[in-house]
């Protein structure tokens, strides 16, 4: 597989005398044993054997062999070079450790084949930099925008370049810091390369992220090719584009793998949970420098060691000797599999070249060719089943407040991320800056009919004629809800006399979407109207029957039980809470279940909160389409200036909301991750004791390994103070006491609790080992057996993620972030707290990479970071947006009738054709400089 490491100048490069052989990597010993490598290398006339001196001056930005500057220097705390590994699984390692000279030899050259190939690969789409201009921010009278420290405001363009590819240095080693067989080559790429223009300039390093996994995914399908053949040795099933040689067992493999004994021995000792934070502390607490022992003595006790588990030499020959034949490939089932609703569009609606190779790797159980992977890519991107979509916008633009300077402009780009890179730049004269690189996306034929059919009924269904309540009705029951806003009033109206098939409500959080739903569910009552509420989640559901009378169910449960009872009512009215996380395809089936009994369906939800997990963007292509009724005010929060701030974090610009919340003493830096959530609990902990009351205060983190620190902090401060009563009960890793918040993570109607359900714990049953729980969103007490504790579906319950408290509202919020942070997590989290929302954040810390030994990451200011990750927008986007045309733009037919709908193939090329012509007609038009953003 693929592994990724920045190598920052400032850390890595000393003076040569300052080297210390016995910890660098690559200059251990004082010469560095490696390959000049890429194309890059090779234009600058390196080959052969890299010289310690030379090795130097790669990291320095200059010509290895010249010493000659390339471009302009790196910042001192820029990024020098990076570290891409290659690193086989475990089992390949062992067929070179135990094998003969010979085996050892075509084990090699088969990972350097592979190595050879998906480098080639990587470098090939990952290697341009980026051109960038600076202009002056003008205000509407001409005049230069100052920040507020009087310094002029900058915007800097940016544009891709293509280069000349890497220079680079290769590295192989054979063995791990444990003394363990591990064989893997590092590559160590310059942060410099020369453009097509002829201007050296540091990497777009987006795109080795970017294009990772296909390169990793490539790497191992090469490889199991090359060893099918060479030795013919069979594969155990492929899982994550890895796969252990078949004849290995798994404890066979762990006996080899000490380090990570070593680590889970250490975590064990310390008392610290199995978590990637606490294994990440393990990396750092054993790391030691490696021994460098002589291969001939370490194969000496590898050999013993495989005897003592079984690994014999008669036991090896049996697994390298097997059939040397490769499975031929069906394309028509593999295409099949990519195509369908379970293939590529699983989980997003569109896809790049890269997400098919990665698929195609992953799918060849034994391997094959880099050549035939990309084929066996090209022959399915122009199947009937895909449609190109158009290329993806490469120019960029972002606002740098800094003045000017080449250092700012380089930071400003490093800080524009992936969300600017949606946006199409182009001259005044309406042309496109110069760049390399569009690359294009696609989607299948099946998922853009699903969207374009269900549009299309939408549509249709403006005013036609569908439930709607008697105009004194409707007032009457607005009488009785006096602290409804204008906006809510307005969005009751709208729902009840609309007649739409489909209506949408958006508003974010807090805004009061469904104290309107009470008012629907009771009109549609008062009309004798059959209404029911649906969500994807049981909790979800709950909520919205608990908050508004509408007796509501899941989504799974709704849509099997009318398939398998004959559909909705007939002129039912559905409900759809948090519409906005339910993907495309459950959508259509709701909308379809809604048609089929001529009923209304009312979704309410919110595009800028968590983004669906299944291929979606459906309900933002309705909003931007039908006549959507949106709130805009926030009646959750206390504080006006930060209801202000949260519209600016869900809008943008992020800084500005970063900045307030700094100036209001909401942001907290601790000093490390350990540090940041020691003071999170503490101010939680604070807070609830003061108010008396643990469901006052909820702490809330964005994965499940900082969670479950965050969660045992808090319980051992509780048991500390006494605070928590009776006898205790121990079940798995967790002590449950009377007092104990806790939450259930399983759906179990006859127990009564659903999933995401918060509760506080009032009685312990050590003799039936079952508790007694009072739900937060329903005092009546609850029995959890023992068979539910067992199987791990209760936690502690005084933190979560954000996706679990999506829906929950408390009095403060403590919110923990990182890097991987982005604009709608970010937002759903600090709109949780109706009093305060505080947020705790972590400075960055090392990757939990075994072989990443270069790694070390920026040192740049903890509150920059986070500005550039709230720049990140996980939103979904349906393909049918991303094919160039506008919103609307359906009813315009400048290629004549569309096909029948039966025709999808034919239905959506002429879908396509017709946006492109569209966005053509548009790009003449436009005067100025015409940024071609989403909504």
């Amino acid at each position: 597989m693929l592994s990724l490491a920045k190598a920052a100048k400032d850390y890595y490069l000393r003076k040569l005398g300052e080297v210390s052989p016995g910890e660098d990597y690559y200059l251990r010993g004082g010469t560095a044993a490696g390959r000049w490598c890429g194309n890059g290398a090779a234009e600058l006339g390196l080959e052969g054997a890299v010289s310690v001196e030379g090795l130097v001056r790669l990291f320095d930005g200059q010509h290895p062999a010249t010493g000659e500057r390339l471009g302009r220097s790196l910042r001192r705390d820029g990024v020098a070079a990076w570290d891409v590994t290659f690193s086989a699984d475990k089992s390949v390692s062992l067929l070179w450790a135990l094998g003969d000279d010979e085996t050892r030899r075509q084990v090699v050259a088969a990972f350097e084949a592979a190595t050879t190939s998906a480098l080639g690969y990587f470098e090939s789409v990952a290697s341009a930099t980026r051109g960038a201009t600076k202009t002056a921010v003008l205000d509407d009278n001409g005049d230069q925008v100052v920040n507020e420290n009087g310094t002029p405001r900058f915007r800097v363009e940016t544009w891709p370049i293509d280069t000349s590819g890497y220079v680079a240095a290769s590295f192989t080693e054979f063995t791990s810091r444990a003394d363990d067989p591990q064989l893997h080559t590092h590559v160590v790429v310059a942060n410099k390369a020369k453009g097509e223009d002829g201007v050296w300039r540091t990497i777009d390093g987006r795109l080795l992220y970017r294009y990772q996994l296909a390169a990793g995914y490539l790497h191992e399908a090469v490889l199991r090719h090359e060893l099918t053949e060479r030795f013919g040795v069979r594969w155990q099933p492929v899982h994550s584009g890895m796969a252990d040689v078949e004849g290995f067992t798994r404890p066979q493999i762990e006996a080899f793998s000490r380090r990570r004994h070593q680590l889970e021995t250490w975590r064990e000792e310390q008392g610290l949970p199995d978590t990637p934070a606490a294994r990440q502390v393990a990396v750092l607490a054993t790391r030691s420098p490696k021994q460098d022992r002589p291969l001939a003595d370490l194969q000496v006790e590898w050999k013993q060691r495989a005897v003592e588990v079984g690994i014999t030499p008669d036991r090896l020959t049996q697994v390298m000797g097997r059939s040397r034949e490769v499975a031929p490939v069906d394309p028509t089932k593999l295409f099949e599999m990519l195509a369908s609703p379970e293939g590529l569009t699983e989980r997003v609606s569109t896809f790049e070249r890269a997400e098919v190779i990665k698929e195609i790797a992953g799918a060849l159980p034994e391997g094959g060719s880099c050549n035939q992977i990309e084929k066996l890519s090209e022959a399915f991107l122009e199947t009937r089943d895909v449609v190109a979509l158009l290329p993806t916008p490469s120019t960029e633009y972002v606002e740098e407040p800094e003045g000017p300077g080449d250092a700012a402009v380089d930071r400003a780009v490093e800080l524009a991320g992936d969300e600017l890179g949606r946006r199409l730049m182009r001259r005044r004269d309406g042309s496109l800056f110069p760049g390399g690189r569009h690359e294009r996306r696609y989607s299948t034929s099946e998922l853009l009919a699903t969207e374009q059919r269900i549009i299309d009924e939408a549509l249709a269904g403006i005013g036609a004629g569908r439930w709607t309540a008697p105009d004194r009705l409707i007032e009457a029951r607005l009488r009785r809800h006096r602290h409804l806003t204008d906006g809510q009033r307005e969005m009751v109206r709208r729902f009840a006399t609309s007649g739409n098939t489909v209506d949408v409500g958006i508003g974010p959080a807090g805004s009061g979407k469904t104290a309107v739903m009470a008012v629907i569910g009771q009109l549609a009552a008062l009309t004798g109207t059959p209404i029911v509420g649906t969500a994807l989640a049981g909790r979800t559901a709950a909520g919205l029957q608990q908050a508004t009378g509408i007796p509501s169910v899941t989504l799974t449960r709704l849509i099997g039980e009318s398939q398998h009872g004959g559909g909705a009512p007939d002129g039912a009215i559905v409900v759809v809470d948090e519409a906005g996380m339910v993907g495309t395809r459950h959508l259509a089936n709701v909308a379809d279940l809604v048609e089929r009994a001529s009923g209304k369906l009312i979704l309410i939800g919110d595009d800028r909160q968590l983004p669906e997990i299944y291929a979606g963007g459906l309900f933002r292509a309705l909003a931007t389409r039908l006549p959507s009724v949106e709130l805009t005010n926030n009646i959750r929060q206390q504080h006006e200036w930060e209801r202000s701030a949260l519209a600016q974090l869900r809008n943008g610009p992020a800084g500005e909301a970063i900045e307030e919340y700094r100036q209001r003493g909401r942001i907290n830096i601790g000093q490390n991750r350990d540090d940041t959530i020691a003071r999170a609990v503490a101010d939680w902990y604070r807070h609830v004791t003061a108010a008396g009351d643990l469901t006052s205060g909820l702490l809330i983190a964005h994965n499940n390994a900082t969670v479950a620190d965050l969660n045992q902090h808090a319980r051992s401060l509780l048991a500390a103070a006494n605070r928590l009563d009776g006898p205790a009960l121990e079940t798995g890793e967790r002590v449950f006491q009377a007092g104990d918040r806790v939450l259930c993570r399983q759906n179990q109607s006859r127990l009564g609790v659903l999933n995401g359900d918060l509760a506080t714990i009032t009685g312990v049953d050590q003799e039936t080992r079952s508790l007694t729980v009072c739900l937060d969103r329903d005092p009546e007490p609850r029995d959890v057996p023992v068979w539910y504790l067992e199987q791990g579906h209760v936690d502690y319950g005084y933190a979560m993620t954000g996706h679990k408290a999506q829906g929950v509202t408390t009095g403060r919020a403590f919110v923990v972030v990182d890097g991987n942070t982005d604009r709608e997590w970010a937002y759903v989290a600090m709109s949780r707290g109706r009093q305060d929302n505080t947020l705790y954040l972590a400075n960055p810390e090392p990757a939990d990479e075994q072989c990443t030994h270069l790694t070390h990451q920026d040192s740049h200011d903890s509150l920059e970071g986070l500005t550039a990750a709230l720049l990140r927008s996980s939103a979904q986007i349906a393909a049918i947006d991303q094919t160039g045309g506008t919103p609307g733009a359906h009813d315009v037919d400048p290629l004549g009738p569309p096909p029948p709908s039966s025709d999808v193939a034919a239905r959506v090329a002429w879908e396509i054709a017709k946006r492109q012509t569209e966005r053509d007609e548009a790009q003449h038009r436009a005067p100025g400089l015409d940024l071609a953003a989403g909504r």
